[in-house]
């Protein structure tokens, strides 16, 4: 793999998990009120 690639594919990944953990955050918090104090 050249470097490019390399730094593309990070990056792509990078913002899909965050996208993935903010997305199940918001639904998390959105779907279970009762957790909030």
């Amino acid at each position: 793999l050249t470097l490019t690639l390399t730094l593309t594919l990070t990056l792509t990944l990078t913002l899909t998990l965050t996208l993935t953990l903010t997305l199940t955050l918001t639904l998390t918090l959105t779907l279970s009120p009762t957790s909030s104090p």
